[in-house]
């Protein structure tokens, strides 16, 4: 075999490999671009722009590479939702790079009390990032969220898969509830996995009982994140190495 073809072989079977891992290094570089990022609580809310549903897609490889590393954000709270260990913080609107790092509100100005909060979240196959384990809630499970320096519990009493046209989930009915929604997969699609929840009786302490479990998931999380990337970029290595050996030998 030439070497010219023995090239053309490496080189496709390399391409191969990077097409085949390209999911899961958008994932690592998701959780590398973003963990130098400044969130800063804000009590001021700002006026959201109308984002239809089906707007709201996994980011493409692009969509990742664009994000600015050590950019400072706005937070208007935080959801956290023991169950499933997701802890991420909450922003006004929805906008892609504020939704590689936490969770967006449609409607920032409803009131919680009284109005149904309709929370936004990215579902990039990975399930410590984002809103990568919504699918794994279960009716029963706490939701707590914070926001504007007010705390709220609720509890989850409905899931439902829908097509990304039915928006009836996201009309106010003038009852204090809470509507988490997410990709029902991690590809482009136009299914939404959406989480209903109660508003319950204010309990005693739940400010600290949101604050601990917040502490013990985000350090749980980011450190699961950083064995998941050490994972795959050794698995990517040994695969490119491996496979560049074998055609090598064979090609003698």
């Amino acid at each position: 075999m030439t070497k010219k073809l023995r090239f053309s072989l490496i080189l496709i079977y390399c391409l191969a490999i990077s097409c085949l891992f390209v999911p899961f290094i958008k994932q690592v570089l998701i959780i590398y671009r973003t963990q130098n990022v400044s969130i800063q609580t804000s009590e001021t809310i700002r006026a959201a722009k109308d984002v239809p549903l089906e707007a709201v897609q996994p980011p493409d490889l692009s969509d990742v590479l664009e994000f600015k590393q050590r950019q400072s954000f706005d937070s208007t709270g935080q959801i956290v939702i023991p169950g499933i260990e997701i802890s991420l913080p909450l922003f006004s609107g929805v906008v892609n790079d504020q939704l590689l790092v936490g969770a967006g509100t449609l409607f920032p100005e409803r009131n919680p009390e009284k109005q149904n909060m309709v929370v936004i979240g990215h579902h990039l196959g990975q399930n410590n990032l984002l809103f990568g384990k919504l699918l794994d809630v279960a009716v029963g499970d706490a939701i707590y969220l914070e926001y504007q320096n007010q705390f709220y519990q609720y509890r989850v009493n409905q899931t439902q898969t829908i097509q990304q046209t039915e928006l009836h989930v996201l009309e106010n009915r003038s009852k204090a509830e809470i509507t988490l929604i997410t990709c029902d997969k991690p590809t482009h699609t136009e299914q939404r996995f959406v989480v209903k929840g109660r508003l319950v009786t204010p309990v005693k302490g739940i400010k600290h009982k949101a604050m601990q479990q917040r502490r013990l998931i985000e350090t749980k999380n980011q450190q699961r994140n950083l064995t998941y990337c050490i994972v795959v970029m050794l698995l990517f290595l040994v695969s490119l190495v491996i496979g560049i050996r074998i055609i090598t030998k064979i090609s003698k």
